[in-house]
C-alpha cells in the first residue's frame, strides 16, 4: 500500500494549513509550542521531518509523548547499531500507543516520537525513562491535547529496516 509522504515540525505557533495540530505542553504545564503535521509529497516547511503517515491522525486523542529532536549536525546514519537498536527495543514496548522515527534525508535519523496514552503518567510517571532513542539526542518529555497522533498504530515486525528513505515503521 502506497501512502503519500507525510512530515512534522515543532514550531513556536500554530501553523496554517497543516493535516493536523495540537498545542503541546511540558510536564509542568508550561505551553511549549505546538506540533503539526502535514500529509503532502513536498516537504512544507524546511525543519519539518518525515513521519510514519499512519501515525498522524486529526482527530487522534491526548497523548504523553517522549520527543527526540536532535539538531541537524548530530544526526546519527538510520543504520548506525545504536539507531537499529533502539528500533528493536521500541517495537516490542506494549505501552505504546504510537510511534514513529524521522527521516530528512534517505540517510540520516533525525528523530522519533513515542507516545502513549495520557493517563499513564500518572500511573506510571517514570514511563518517560524507557525511551530507547533518548542517547540519540535531546528529549523532551511533553503532553499533547488532542488532533494530531493516531490512538494505535500496530508496528508489524520483525522488520526494522525502512525504504526510500520512508520512517520507520512505515509500511506500503
Amino acid at each position: 500500500m502506497s501512502r503519500a509522504p507525510s512530515w512534522l515540525a515543532w514550531l513556536p505557533h500554530r501553523p496554517q494549513g497543516a493535516h493536523a495540530a495540537t498545542s503541546v505542553r511540558s510536564l509542568d504545564g508550561a505551553n511549549v509550542g505546538w506540533l503539526a503535521g502535514w500529509i503532502s509529497p513536498d516537504r512544507p516547511r524546511s525543519d519539518a521531518r518525515r513521519i510514519d503517515p499512519a501515525a498522524l491522525d486529526s482527530d487522534g486523542p491526548p497523548a504523553a509523548v517522549s520527543l527526540v529532536w536532535p539538531v541537524r549536525s548530530r544526526w546519527p546514519l538510520f543504520d548506525d547499531p545504536t539507531v537499529v537498536h533502539a528500533i528493536r527495543l521500541a517495537a516490542t514496548a506494549p505501552h505504546l500507543t504510537t510511534m514513529s522515527t524521522f527521516t530528512a534525508d534517505a540517510t540520516h535519523f533525525a528523530g522519533s516520537l513515542l507516545a502513549t496514552d495520557a493517563s499513564l503518567v500518572g500511573r506510571w510517571p517514570g514511563w518517560w525513562s524507557v525511551d530507547p532513542f533518548a542517547r540519540l539526542g535531546p528529549r523532551h518529555c511533553l503532553l499533547i491535547d488532542h488532533g494530531l497522533l493516531a490512538s494505535r498504530v500496530a508496528v508489524l515486525g520483525p522488520g526494522t529496516q525502512r525504504r526510500a528513505g520512508a520512517p520507520w515503521p512505515a509500511t506500503w
